[in-house]
């Protein structure tokens, strides 16, 4: 089998509509479905029934938090490829995993684009648009679950997510694997998914704290002004992409004319 979908929900019945709506409607069928609701009194639990001949798995039950309910997901896949695509979260056409297993990828993590539908119907891109990653990167950001296939292996070899990050175990894990560990990925220049947006990891109040917890724990001697000078080096890093490009260029035509006003007041 190709791919698990995992689909973590708590009372969020309209949202795990849309992401039931998106997976059934795929021409690709090589999937199995899993969906592990956390107990939902919102008729969540109702729709999951009325719809359980589409998943291989599914239990509603109390859990300890999103990450332990992803956890669980993991735990029952059989899957080379896992895809947590959660309630609210929607895949962008009935055709998008066919065109992303339709080729030949064989990477460790797949990765392709994600855009938020915010409330006037607008899609604003969202992720780290670029081919190559570096290990900074993921001090900085990290990639969309929701537009991510990730290798069945690489929960077994690094572990499942760290259930003690309240909104973050995902940005951890790819750190782990991507930006400190030698995963192979490769990027899909196509969009994926689109995300609701108001989920839990935008609503807490612990994501401050969660992402000094991960810089501390990955990253304890890292400098950012190392960071910021590796990222602005055009030769190295910016050239190969044209908005970064431009960006420089500008950058450079202000500093020129800063330059001749700041020697003109000097004189």
């Amino acid at each position: 089998m190709k791919l698990s979908i995992i689909t973590v929900n708590l009372n969020n019945r309209d949202g795990l509509q849309k992401t039931i709506d998106s997976v059934i409607s795929q021409t690709f069928k090589d999937f199995e479905w899993i969906v592990i609701d956390g107990g939902s009194t919102d008729g969540s639990k109702e729709l999951i029934e009325q719809y359980a001949e589409h998943f291989s798995y599914w239990v509603s039950e109390p859990d300890k938090g999103i990450y332990n309910a992803m956890n669980k997901g993991i735990k029952v896949a059989q899957g080379e490829y896992l895809q947590f695509l959660n309630s609210g979260d929607w895949l962008v056409s009935p055709t998008i995993l066919s065109e992303v297993f339709g080729g030949s990828h064989n990477a460790d993590v797949l990765y392709g684009l994600m855009v938020r539908n915010n409330t006037s119907g607008e899609m604003h891109n969202m992720d780290l648009m670029k081919p190559k990653l570096f290990w900074y990167d993921f001090y900085f950001g990290t990639l969309n679950h929701q537009s991510t296939f990730i290798k069945l292996h690489l929960f077994e070899e690094y572990g499942g997510y760290d259930e003690s990050y309240v909104v973050m175990a995902d940005w951890h894990f790819f750190a782990r694997v991507l930006g400190l560990g030698d995963a192979s990925y490769e990027f899909l220049p196509i969009v994926i998914s689109v995300y609701e947006g108001g989920g839990f990891s935008e609503t807490s109040d612990c994501w401050t704290a969660d992402l000094l917890r991960l810089r501390e724990e990955l990253y304890p001697n890292y400098k950012i002004e190392r960071a910021f000078k590796i990222m602005t080096d055009y030769n190295e890093l910016i050239a190969p992409y044209l908005v970064s490009r431009v960006f420089y260029k500008s950058m450079k035509k202000f500093m020129r004319l800063y330059n001749k006003l700041f020697k003109f007041r000097k004189s």
